[in-house]
């Protein structure tokens, strides 16, 4: 629900604990109504953070926009083809200078 009908505002970090083994970050928000809202995750831990939440839920909120995740994918995915290719640009040039020998 949050991709589609979300709404972003910037977070303010208010805290940091320790919890389960992993930090749990505490942000602060203001909804578009104005009221001051808390939202927790363990990602975030910058001081100002992209906070979206669903404007009929306003306590359903994530922090960032998950698309660090994506483009780390992405670039492996890029730098696998590539070498996959690579090799078989490899593999056709020792092929060539085998027959030609």
């Amino acid at each position: 629900m949050l991709r589609t009908r979300g709404i972003t505002v910037e977070g303010e970090l208010q805290g940091t604990h320790w919890h389960e083994g992993g930090k749990q970050y505490y942000y602060a928000y203001v909804d578009r109504h104005g009221v001051r809202r808390e939202c927790k995750s363990s990602d975030g831990g910058a001081e100002r953070v992209e906070i979206t939440y669903d404007p009929v839920n306003p306590n359903a909120a994530t922090v960032g926009r998950r698309t660090t995740g994506w483009l780390v994918f992405g670039a492996v995915l890029i730098l696998l083809a590539g070498s996959v290719l690579l090799a078989g640009v490899a593999f056709a040039v020792v092929g060539v200078v085998a027959v030609a020998i």
